[in-house]
């Protein structure tokens, strides 16, 4: 390991560097103050209001109006404003005779989180100011107030955000992305350990060391990665729960469980992967190609559930969705571990993977057939 500075560049500066990022990627949780751009065609009191009124969310910020719906859409294309909504002509008026006037919202939806969250506050802020609006007649006709908003709002909704009250994307997000990059890493590293053997042609070498037996030669060359990685994870989960102050409604124990599990089943997977294919080249792409693929079968931007059932069978072969199964349930809703045995034992399944084609690793060793061109 201290022979090529890939080694500790992989093992220890490339993690600190991706928790680093994404430690500090999304500080406040949740964007503010998105760009959004007003065309007012009835410059009155009651559209000015209601101007200020949705620029005074959160999450929205009205830095520019346009004088048409051409120069709005333009200045959304390249990007300038994320939103922007159409008061018509006449609102003030269409208002005071009942007619209903709309307001037309357009939003850039190719940004997800930006785009739904533009759409969400306008739309709450739309059905706010018209809910103001009705409320002013009930009671310019001789309705007291609390008659009013019992006609107006018959049933109130209240809403709970279960184990992430704060709306925290990055809750969501970095707890999947960041082990999962780890992983990835874990991945290459391990077929990039055995790989390089067989590249420089030391595979005999490596055997006889450990007395012509192929687990001790795995075992010993991957127990120091195993340390290495699990030190990793343990800052990580650390930075995360401890540090940063992630919702966790369990012992930190069970996710340092996790994340060990998980640190052995990508070596495993990777052990299994340069056995199956044993030339560094081929096994490193197989392996860039089955962690990139991980991503989407976590479960995190698309329901695993919602797939088509053969693909869902292939998400079980992947560590990062049962890790986020395991995170998901007893970090963030706090259920009882014993309902994550299950996830917590096919993450042990993997440990049983090398043992399979180990005779097919130890074969390519032995007669060196690495391709030299």
């Amino acid at each position: 390991m201290w022979s090529r500075p890939i080694y500790l560049v992989v093992t220890f500066l490339l993690p600190i560097i991706c928790m680093l990022f994404w430690g500090t990627f999304m500080n406040d949780g949740l964007p503010s103050s998105i760009p959004i751009g007003v065309i007012d065609l009835d410059n009155t009191a009651t559209s000015r209001n209601t101007i200020r009124q949705i620029d005074a969310t959160q999450q929205n910020t009205i830095v520019a109006h346009y004088a048409n719906f051409s120069d709005a859409r333009d200045a959304m294309q390249r990007g300038k404003i994320y939103a922007f909504f159409e008061i018509p002509a006449n609102f003030q008026s269409d208002i005071y005779t009942g007619k209903q006037p709309n307001i037309d919202f357009y939003y850039n939806s190719t940004f997800l989180i930006a785009g739904s969250l533009v759409n969400k506050n306008l739309s709450i802020m739309s059905a706010t100011i018209s809910g103001g609006v009705t409320l002013k007649m009930f009671t310019a006709k001789g309705m007291d107030a609390k008659t009013a908003m019992a006609q107006l709002r018959p049933i109130t909704p209240e809403f709970y955000a279960i184990g992430n009250p704060w709306i925290n994307y990055s809750v969501y997000l970095v707890n999947v992305i960041l082990p999962g990059l780890l992983g990835l890493i874990i991945l290459l590293m391990t077929v990039y350990s055995i790989g390089v053997e067989l590249k420089m042609s030391t595979g005999r070498k490596w055997l006889r060391a450990a007395n012509n037996k192929i687990s001790i030669a795995i075992l010993g060359k991957q127990l120091p990665y195993t340390f290495c990685f699990t030190v990793v994870f343990v800052a990580c989960d650390i930075m995360l729960f401890k540090i940063l102050h992630y919702p966790l409604h369990c012992n930190l124990g069970w996710m340092l469980l996790n994340s060990f599990l998980f640190v052995i089943a990508n070596q495993s997977l990777g052990i299994f992967m340069i056995e199956i294919f044993p030339v560094l080249r081929d096994g490193l792409s197989f392996a860039s190609l089955f962690g990139v693929l991980s991503f989407s079968f976590a479960g995190l931007s698309f329901p695993i559930e919602q797939m088509f059932p053969f693909m869902q069978a292939w998400s079980y072969l992947f560590p990062i969705r049962h890790y986020y199964l395991i995170y998901q349930n007893i970090a963030l809703n706090g259920f009882e571990p014993y309902y994550a045995l299950w996830d917590y034992s096919c993450l042990m399944f993997f440990i049983f993977l090398p043992f399979l084609l180990a005779f097919r690793l130890k074969k390519a060793l032995i007669y060196d057939r690495y391709p030299k061109k």
